[in-house]
C-alpha cells in the first residue's frame, strides 16, 4: 500500500548521524509542544493561573519532555531502521539469487509476464534467452563444487556485463541463465544472444587456479505474434536450446 510505502521512505531517509540528530530534534520539539498543552489545559482547568505557577509548570513540562524524549526518539528511531533493513533484506533475498547475484527463476518470471503485458498494451516487442553452459558439470567433477559456484558467480558477472542497461538477467537453475530484452526483436535478440556467447568463451575467467572460458547455446524467442504468455515464451526459448545441443553446442538457435 502506497501509505507503508510512504513511512518506509521516510526512514529509510535517515541515513547518517545527522539526519538522526534531526528527526531526534523534530521528535523533541514535538513533545515539548505536547507536554505545553497538557500543562496548560490542566492549570486552566484548576485555577492555578497565578504567574508563578506559570513559570514553575512551563519549566517543567519544557524540561520534562527534553530530558526523556531524545534518548527514547533515539532508540526507536534505531529499531525502525534495523526493522526497515531487515525487511529490504529479506525482500532482496527472496527474488535473488544467492550464488550469482542475479534474480531467482519464480521474480525474474514474475517481470518477464508483466514486462510482456505492458509491451501487449503499449505496441512492443520482448524476446527472452534462455543460456546453457555447455559441458558445465566438468568443472563441478574436475575441480569440485566450491569451483563450479565460483565459476557459475563469473559466468551472471560475464552476461551482466554483455547486455543493455534495461535488459534483466535471472538464473533459470543449475548452470542456466535467462535473459530478458524489453524492445529487442528477433535479430537483435539474436546479435545479444552472439555478444553473451563470444563473451563467456573469451572470457578469461580464474576458476580452481586454471583459466578457462565456457561455451554456451543459447535458445532466442521474441514475442511477436505470441500470446504473450511468460510461461509459452520460455517453452519456446528451451525447444529452441535443445536445438542447439543437438546440433553440437556452443551456438545460438532461434525459436520457430
Amino acid at each position: 500500500m502506497k501509505v507503508e510505502k510512504d513511512k518506509a521512505d521516510f526512514w529509510i531517509s535517515i541515513k547518517s548521524k545527522r539526519d538522526m540528530v534531526k528527526a531526534t530534534v523534530l521528535v523533541t520539539a514535538v513533545s515539548v509542544l505536547g507536554s505545553w498543552a497538557v500543562t496548560v489545559a490542566l492549570m486552566l482547568l484548576t485555577g492555578h493561573t497565578q504567574a508563578e505557577n506559570w513559570a514553575v509548570g512551563l519549566t517543567i513540562a519544557t524540561l520534562a519532555p527534553m530530558a526523556v524524549a531524545p534518548p527514547v526518539a533515539f532508540k526507536v528511531l534505531n529499531l525502525m531502521l534495523a526493522l526497515v533493513d531487515s525487511r529490504r533484506e529479506i525482500e532482496r533475498l527472496s527474488r535473488t539469487d544467492d550464488l550469482t547475484q542475479t534474480y531467482n527463476r519464480r521474480h525474474f518470471m514474475d517481470m518477464a509476464q508483466r514486462e510482456l503485458s505492458l509491451a501487449t498494451r503499449h505496441g512492443y516487442v520482448v524476446s527472452l534467452l534462455l543460456i546453457d553452459l555447455d559441458e558445465f558439470k566438468q568443472v563441478n567433477d574436475r575441480l569440485g563444487h566450491l569451483a563450479g559456484d565460483r565459476a557459475l558467480a563469473a559466468c551472471a558477472t560475464t552476461i551482466r556485463g554483455s547486455i543493455r542497461r534495461e535488459d534483466v538477467v535471472g538464473r533459470f537453475g543449475g548452470d542456466e541463465f535467462l535473459v530478458l530484452a524489453p524492445y529487442s526483436d528477433l535479430n537483435s535478440a539474436a546479435m545479444l544472444a552472439e555478444r553473451i556467447r563470444r563473451a563467456l568463451a573469451s572470457a578469461n575467467m580464474v576458476v580452481g587456479g586454471q583459466v578457462m572460458g565456457f561455451k554456451a547455446s543459447i535458445g532466442v524467442v521474441c514475442s511477436q505474434g505470441r500470446t504473450g504468455d511468460a510461461d509459452e515464451l520460455l517453452r519456446m526459448a528451451d525447444q529452441a536450446l535443445y536445438r542447439a545441443k543437438d546440433l553440437g553446442g556452443d551456438r545460438t538457435e532461434l525459436a520457430a
